[in-house]
């Protein structure tokens, strides 16, 4: 059990890599007018809307600090900002561990929605200069429907058994 667990933490940053990997690969000369999608965070909500004791927070905030170094983002404002998502969605599983996947792509969608938009209104607090906020609801509506391929993406890393969601974290959590 605790092998399997290290297996799938270590495939999800193999996974990371790749994507972080394939995003600063040069794959096109001509600019860009759609943002990228958010492909990590949809993949850690994935994850943690499956099995929520895979991913520790240490590693999400490893991932995630490492994407801010090579994104020339604002280091750490993505990733708290990521960490309270994954976290509140960590406190919220027992809610969605038995509803349908519309039910929990809405979840999803309000909470990519609320990180996008906390990480644009932070960044104009702080007058940081940015895009404009056409930008950012294009990004975070392209995110939102990146959601379900990551989401069967992640069948590789927690598996397709029914079982894997009721996870001995969660037990001992609903027991006390």
């Amino acid at each position: 059990m605790i092998n399997a667990l290290w297996g799938q933490r270590i495939f999800y940053l193999l996974i990371s890599l790749l994507l972080i990997v394939w995003l600063i690969a040069p794959q096109n000369s001509l600019s860009q007018g759609l943002p990228t999608p958010e492909f990590l965070l949809c993949l850690t909500l994935a994850i943690i809307f499956r099995r929520p004791d895979v991913l520790p927070t240490i590693l999400i905030a490893i991932v995630f600090l490492f994407c801010d170094f090579l994104f020339n983002r604002p280091i750490g404002l993505w990733t708290v900002i990521v960490i309270i998502i994954s976290e509140f969605a960590k406190t919220q599983y027992w809610r969605y561990k038995d509803s349908n996947f519309i039910t929990t792509w809405f979840f999803i969608s309000f909470l990519i929605s609320a990180g996008i938009f906390s990480y644009m209104i932070i960044l104009n607090v702080l007058l940081v200069p940015q895009s404009n906020i056409w930008q950012y609801i294009i990004w975070a509506l392209i995110t939102i429907l990146t959601y379900p391929v990551i989401f069967c993406l992640s069948f590789l890393i927690v598996g397709f058994d029914k079982q894997s969601q009721h996870s001995p974290f969660m037990r001992k959590k609903h027991e006390r």
